[in-house]
């Protein structure tokens, strides 16, 4: 008889003790799920440690306490786990029982390295966030339908590399479930201020089975963070990891789509760089008549770059979209 999955949850905090409440409530409903609770507080001054200590009632509860530090504080409580299964509840964002039981039940079966599903978008008073700006992963809609899909490394680095939004394809991580050797053995890194989650998911992507349950069960809620790290733009995130992690996946893949995956990368980075240089040449025209003639050329480069991107993707596309119907 196979032994049941343990459950490890980190719970990072830092200064959001007007969260916790609501958070410590919901909580209480599926706690008995697991085995242990590692929460990593990074010293709040505002009480959040104390509601912890009053109000999480869990008979394997462990406590860290550490200097201020997004992702060092993920990395902290995620080693300290046991469980052959892992899930980081973030303050605010809220799981209901039967929906992280399934994500460990078709994560089991999937024999998966992560297990991602929808997120239901709330304000910090747990009402409904009816802004445009935050949407779920496009693959969620790419895949609608087919009900739980498994995908395979080749897939999972094409989608989180598609459009230039890795960050887009896990989501928040508190509607997911990570499986525990995987996720200890690749801590999150720690040098991109806020984007910690979306430089791990470019970095290991490839190597990464993926189990997509298309039904949302968790909440992600909208609210100022604090991090206590440097911040910075996505955008100057991805320029810099972009092609790091393109070189990386060329030296370290065997893959089916590798190759391919190299080429559409660099092209994606060539039509990046063409677009910044037409539009800093189209920025400059009132200044330098230089720039008018020069534009022109590189707006036909960035175009012709453009068009060779849109065939590779759609190439790349069409055979992973094959294989994904073949597997399911």
């Amino acid at each position: 008889m196979l032994a049941t999955p343990t459950l490890s949850v980190v719970v990072p905090t830092y200064n959001c003790a007007p969260l916790m409440e609501r958070h410590l409530a919901s909580m209480a409903e599926w706690a008995h799920l697991a085995d242990e609770i590692v929460v990593v507080d990074s010293r709040s001054t505002d009480g959040t440690l104390d509601l912890i200590r009053e109000r999480l009632r869990h008979p394997n509860v462990r406590i860290i306490e550490r200097d201020r530090g997004l992702y060092e504080s993920w990395n902290e409580g995620i080693a300290a786990t046991t469980g052959d299964w892992i899930y980081i509840s973030t303050a605010g964002d809220l799981i209901s029982e039967a929906h992280l039981l399934r994500l460990m039940q078709e994560g089991g079966r999937a024999d998966a390295d992560v297990v991602i599903s929808p997120q239901m978008f709330v304000t910090e008073a747990g009402e409904p966030y009816l802004g445009a700006d935050y949407t779920n992963a496009d693959i969620h809609g790419l895949l609608a339908g087919r009900g739980v899909v498994t995908l395979n490394p080749a897939a999972v680095c094409y989608y989180a590399f598609r459009k230039a939004k890795p960050n887009a394809l896990l989501g928040s991580w508190a509607s997911n479930l990570f499986r525990g050797n995987f996720l200890r053995a690749r801590p999150l890194p720690t040098d991109y201020g806020t984007h910690g989650d979306t430089a791990w998911t470019l970095r290991h992507s490839a190597e990464m089975k993926l189990c997509l349950v298309p039904v949302a069960g968790a909440n992600f809620c909208i609210h100022k963070k604090e991090t206590g790290g440097p911040q910075q733009t996505l955008g100057r995130v991805l320029d810099r990891l972009f092609m790091e992690e393109a070189e990386r996946l060329q030296k370290k893949l065997e893959m089916r789509h590798a190759v391919e995956q190299y080429t559409l990368l660099h092209l994606a980075e060539d039509t990046r760089a063409a677009a910044m240089r037409r539009r800093d040449l189209w920025r400059g025209t009132s200044l330098c008549a230089r720039n008018r003639w020069a534009w022109l050329p590189a707006t036909l480069r960035y175009l012709y770059l453009r068009m060779r991107l849109g065939l590779a993707q759609s190439s790349m596309e069409r055979k992973l979209c094959d294989e994904i119907r073949q597997l399911t």
